[in-house]
């Protein structure tokens, strides 16, 4: 009994610590000399045709000025959004905040989801955004009888 007890308090205690770690990291690669940040990370629930903005500051981390052509899309099995792509040029140790504004597709399907990709020099950061689609129409039940 007390060795199942142990058992389960350190896959507990593992668990915990891994979640711990994923929730602390940021999505930023240590050989990679652009650096970036968000203020938060989540799911957003939005309705289709729905506004939303995108806010990442992005800091080069190398020794040199360095120049980016920066995409971001919201990937998805249903739907997909697009930004403009734009061009980030930054000295060494300095910051910019880029924005991009969509709007979650008309035709995205209720209840679909689709995450937060960011492109840069041939390569992609998943960041942990998602944005999930509900429906403006809501059922409930008022009320029901049985005779």
């Amino acid at each position: 009994m007390k060795k199942k007890v142990f058992v389960i308090a350190i896959i507990v205690l593992i668990s915990l610590g891994m979640l711990a770690s994923i929730c602390l990291l940021k999505p930023t690669q240590a050989a990679c000399p652009l650096g970036m940040e968000t203020t938060c990370l989540g799911t957003i629930d939005k309705e289709p045709d729905e506004f939303f903005e995108i806010k990442i500051t992005f800091r080069n981390n190398g020794e040199r000025k360095g120049t980016w052509e920066i995409a971001v899309t919201f990937e998805g099995d249903d739907w997909t959004w697009k930004g403009e792509k734009k061009l980030l040029v930054l000295n060494p140790g300095k910051k910019k905040t880029l924005r991009w504004e969509g709007e979650v597709p008309e035709v995205a399907a209720a209840d679909s989801i689709a995450r937060l990709i960011v492109y840069y020099d041939n390569m992609f950061v998943a960041m942990n955004w998602w944005i999930h689609v509900t429906d403006e129409a809501e059922l409930c039940i008022v009320d029901s009888e049985v005779s």
